[in-house]
């Protein structure tokens, strides 16, 4: 009986550590900060690639395709990528997903990518690899969540090949953020979740 009440108490102590831990180490990943600049960068973006299924995600990428357009032209408009959207998506998903009705009017099969086939963030960066060494684009601004940026961006780095140029614009979300996820039941699930899947990619991939 005692050696069980030893157990059990070191259990506790273990699980207290770890969620003790968590609770401190898991803001790590929003410790990193954007590097786009619309001024600076606009004119050299080839593409804009959304990592898709976090909400308000499609409509600021979209948002900053067009005004990566305005400043290039029509004739030298980027692409606008969407990664991991599921089958049957198409130009019609942008108004699902609250894009004004005049930013839909700009976008068609010509500067509109939907790849379909990823399922996680990986194949989400080994797809858009292999799309971006055919297609040799050379600068890429990757929008996504604050709370999955960090991780995404390490994974496309890793498979993009190095002359590729890796810009980043964070998708604003209210709790998500270095000083917020604490006080969001949600945020903190999302943020430790995300941590620990940061962990298994920093330190295995």
């Amino acid at each position: 009986m005692r050696l069980l009440a030893t157990f059990v108490t070191a259990l506790v102590g273990i699980v207290g550590t770890a969620a003790l831990f968590l609770w401190f180490a898991a803001g790590e990943i929003y410790d990193y900060s954007d590097t786009f600049a619309l001024e600076r960068d606009a004119a050299k973006v080839d593409v804009v690639v959304v990592l898709a299924g976090g909400k308000g995600r499609i409509p600021q990428a979209v948002s900053l395709w067009k005004e990566i357009r305005d400043r290039k032209g029509k004739n030298q408009e980027p692409i606008l990528f969407l990664s991991g959207l599921g089958p049957g998506n198409g130009i019609e998903t942008f108004a699902g997903q609250g894009v004004p009705e005049g930013m839909v009017r700009l976008l068609n099969r010509d500067n509109v990518v939907f790849e379909n086939v990823s399922e996680n963030t990986l194949e989400n960066a080994q797809i858009f690899a292999s799309f971006a060494r055919q297609k040799r684009w050379k600068s890429v601004v990757l929008v996504t969540a604050g709370y999955h940026m960090r991780r995404a961006g390490f994974i496309l780095r890793k498979v993009l090949d190095p002359e590729v140029e890796l810009l980043t614009e964070t998708v604003d979300a209210r709790h998500f953020g270095r000083n917020e996820w604490h006080h969001d039941e949600y945020a903190v699930r999302v943020t430790i979740f995300e941590y620990l899947k940061w962990l298994y990619y920093r330190y295995s991939y």
